[in-house]
């Protein structure tokens, strides 16, 4: 299974498809220079699967090559980057 996770600024968002399905999505704002990750969601029928994963990793892949720091209010977002160390570094901002 290819998880594609494509940026979609015009919704504040990243989208997730797998097999050309909409599998899930990240959505966030920005506020005094920083990311701020509100919410990320699965479809049912990719929960478990790494869809997840993958749109938080694009995400912060994006935040780090644009130079910004990030606030993760969502819980899974933030939960991940606990479980990923080296990207402890993007963490800041309000």
């Amino acid at each position: 299974m290819t998880v594609r996770v494509t940026a979609v600024p015009e919704k504040n968002l990243f989208e997730a498809e797998v097999d050309g399905e909409h599998a899930g999505q990240i959505e966030y704002t920005r506020r005094d220079g920083a990311i701020v990750y509100t919410h990320t969601e699965v479809d049912g029928p990719f929960e478990g699967k790494g869809v997840g994963g993958a749109l938080v990793r694009a995400a912060l892949d994006a935040a780090r090559a644009e130079g910004v720091k990030v606030v993760p209010r969502c819980s899974f977002v933030r939960t991940w980057i606990e479980r990923h160390p080296d990207y402890a570094d993007l963490l800041g901002g309000a």
